[in-house]
């Protein structure tokens, strides 16, 4: 005489095998979601970086020159350069966007016309593939 136990065949159900392919299918799109964003992560530092190279090379590149000089400037965009004027290699998709600012010789927030002072505001702003990643502001002043 067959018992009830016996006559049963082993194996998963079919509820079963649902829930443990929906559970697999759950675990691994969060795993390759977790792996894309630590590389956007990754990626993001690495543009902040090159930004902050090309920013402070370019500020060297510059350093020596007149208000006149840095005044043409203005409006301008530049592809990184060392400070040698050597183009800066590794800084693909970079571009630096230059703004000059007249100020006040004597405050620096104070904007003036441009020929009644010999100080300037720079911005910088380093573009990475069209989205700003950096930006720095400095004075240069001739006296």
């Amino acid at each position: 005489m067959q018992t009830l136990r016996s006559s049963r065949r082993s194996g998963f159900t079919l509820i079963e095998v649902s829930v443990a392919t929906v559970l697999i299918v759950l675990v691994a799109t969060s795993a390759i979601l977790s792996l894309q964003m630590g590389l956007r992560t990754i990626t993001g530092t690495e543009a902040a970086a090159d930004a902050a190279a090309a920013i402070r090379e370019f500020r060297e590149f510059t350093i020596g020159e007149t208000i006149e000089q840095t005044d043409a400037r203005d409006g301008q965009s530049y592809d990184p350069v060392l400070a040698t004027g050597a183009p800066m290699t590794g800084a693909e998709g970079l571009v630096l966007e230059v703004e000059v600012t007249p100020v006040s010789d004597l405050d620096p927030e104070v904007v003036v016309p441009s020929g009644s002072s010999r100080t300037r505001q720079v911005q910088i702003t380093a573009v990475v593939d069209g989205r700003p990643t950096m930006e720095a502001v400095w004075i240069v002043a001739e006296h």
